[in-house]
């Protein structure tokens, strides 16, 4: 099963990083393999709360539903996304450094069905997927 870990430093408080982050909505805004993302959910996010997203891979738009599952205000958010072939967990960190904030992303992707076959190929692709969505994130929260 794929699995990538990312560390960026952004100069903005981690309160104000966290509540952007949690909000798998803004994912579109900085994440070229997101095309679209709707939260489902009313009210505030929190645990419990749903994204649906249209992920694209390879060109291709895959809609997946996501659901926050762990909610530590201002601290940490892990979202479970899926769908038929693909279930994905975002474990995101975030915390203080200096004036601004250290954001830890841990994902791990694991593919159903005949998806399975190949997943052990594309360990290269998912690397370079978050290599872009990190770059996108550091570019518009600085």
């Amino acid at each position: 099963m794929p699995k990538v870990s990312k560390t960026v430093s952004i100069p903005r408080p981690p309160s104000e990083v966290f509540a952007y982050l949690a909000n798998f909505e803004n994912t579109a805004e900085w994440d070229p393999g997101v095309a679209e993302a709707t939260k489902t959910t009313q009210g505030p996010v929190g645990l419990g709360s749903t994204f649906d997203l249209v992920a694209l891979f390879r060109g291709r738009p895959i809609p997946v539903r996501y659901e926050v599952t762990v909610f530590e205000p201002e601290s940490r958010v892990v979202l479970v996304g899926r769908n038929k072939r693909f279930t994905g967990t975002d474990d995101i960190g975030v915390s203080a450094d200096g004036d601004g904030s250290t954001v830890s992303w841990n994902a791990d992707f694991q593919m159903e069905g005949l998806g399975k076959l190949f997943q052990p190929f594309l360990g290269g692709v998912f690397e370079k997927l978050s290599v872009e969505a990190i770059d996108g994130l550091k570019k518009t929260l600085t």
